[in-house]
């Protein structure tokens, strides 16, 4: 998640949030399930706490997080990350078992103007490869 926010710091000048979404938009067949996404504050100014909370089918050795950004409805280049380096980060270590709980600061920096989505999600490098879970962020400044 810290990859995540990250590549919005590249951005500066004055900015005003006028709404934070936040989602799980996960299916039934999800390894996860009980998908449970908070930030505090509710309306991130410029740190904030994003905790996840989530109840697992099977135990995950490995996988890969995908990230997919939009900016002002264009798309950007998508990027894969090794999940388990990805979550270190985050108070989480890798095989995943039965519940994930985390929490990771982050910030939203200036620069935004428009609406952002990211769309992050989690795959078991399994065969097959099976999606663990799947968050939706949409920022409007």
């Amino acid at each position: 998640m810290l990859i995540l926010f990250t590549l919005f710091t590249l951005l500066t000048s004055s900015f005003s949030i006028s709404s934070f979404k936040y989602s799980s938009c996960g299916k039934i067949t999800d390894i996860a399930q009980n998908i449970v996404l908070d930030v505090d504050p509710i309306l991130p100014q410029a740190d904030y706490t994003l905790f996840l909370n989530a109840d697992l089918s099977k135990e995950v050795i490995k996988g890969t997080s995908k990230y997919t950004i939009t900016y002002n409805f264009i798309p950007l280049t998508p990027s894969v990350n090794d999940l388990c380096t990805e979550i270190a980060a985050s108070n989480i270590t890798c095989p995943l078992n039965n519940h994930v709980s985390s929490q990771s600061k982050g910030s939203i920096p200036s620069g935004l103007s428009g609406t952002t989505t990211i769309k992050n999600e989690w795959f078991n490098n399994a065969i097959p490869e099976e999606r663990i879970l799947c968050m939706l962020f949409t920022i409007k400044t």
